[in-house]
């Protein structure tokens, strides 16, 4: 009889102990390919660029307390802990990181997932004044041939002029589409003056402020980001 007490509460613990993350919609969505991490069977997005979930994770233990002794339950995968300290977190927004080693689109986006996050998505136009301080104070890129530009995690791959997050949702989605007005206006897809043959697929963000179209070929700076569920307690 004991014995069921105790397996009984502890399976109310489990329950109570797990965390709620939404794993298919919205920007902190955590989408898996069974074939990259056995913590979820989800089928891989349909995205050129998988995403991994932030990591790692804590077993909280508890402890039940009967009369005459005390048991321990391992409540198994609870609460996500900051994996890194090189990132700025920003209550309610989420962690960024701004890489000055310049790099092609598809590096920097595996970078990123190697860290536990993503190339970043701007949300709002507070975090978009989040980046532009970031951007401001970080010096001169590092082997980029255009100094005032970093990759996001949006592109037009699939199709020309559909632009999506690398978590496959519509940029309209996204909260923030204010694209930078230099150069005649963007995108500009290799518009003057730094015309590229129509080859500008990949996401970028001006230093001052402002979405760019960029070639995902050439190397620029990068946000990284974490997404806000990595910080949840």
């Amino acid at each position: 009889m004991l014995s069921r007490l105790v397996i009984v509460l502890c399976l109310s613990l489990m329950v109570r102990s797990q965390p709620t993350m939404d794993l298919t919609n919205g920007n902190n969505s955590m989408e898996c390919c069974s074939n990259e991490t056995e913590m979820t069977s989800l089928p891989c997005p349909a995205s050129p660029c998988p995403i991994t979930p932030c990591h790692p994770y804590m077993t909280v233990p508890s402890v039940v307390l009967l009369q005459g002794g005390s048991f321990q339950c391992s409540t198994g995968l609870a609460y996500p802990r900051l994996a890194r300290d090189d990132y700025r977190y920003s209550p309610g927004i989420g962690a960024h990181k701004l890489h000055m080693r310049a790099t092609t689109w598809n590096n920097a986006r595996k970078m990123c997932n190697d860290e536990g996050g993503h190339l970043a998505i701007v949300n709002s136009m507070t975090e978009a004044h989040i980046l532009t301080e970031m951007f401001s104070k970080a010096g001169v890129a590092k082997g980029a041939p255009y100094t005032d530009v970093a990759f996001l995690g949006f592109h037009d791959l699939y199709m020309q002029g559909e632009w999506v997050t690398i978590l496959g949702d519509s940029l309209f989605k996204t909260g923030y589409t204010t694209w930078s007005d230099k150069y005649g206006g963007q995108p500009d897809n290799g518009g003057q003056p730094d015309n590229d043959n129509g080859n500008q697929h990949c996401g970028g963000f001006f230093r001052d402020g402002g979405l760019d179209d960029v070639n995902c070929q050439i190397p620029f700076a990068f946000f990284c980001e974490l997404p806000i569920t990595c910080f949840m307690r």
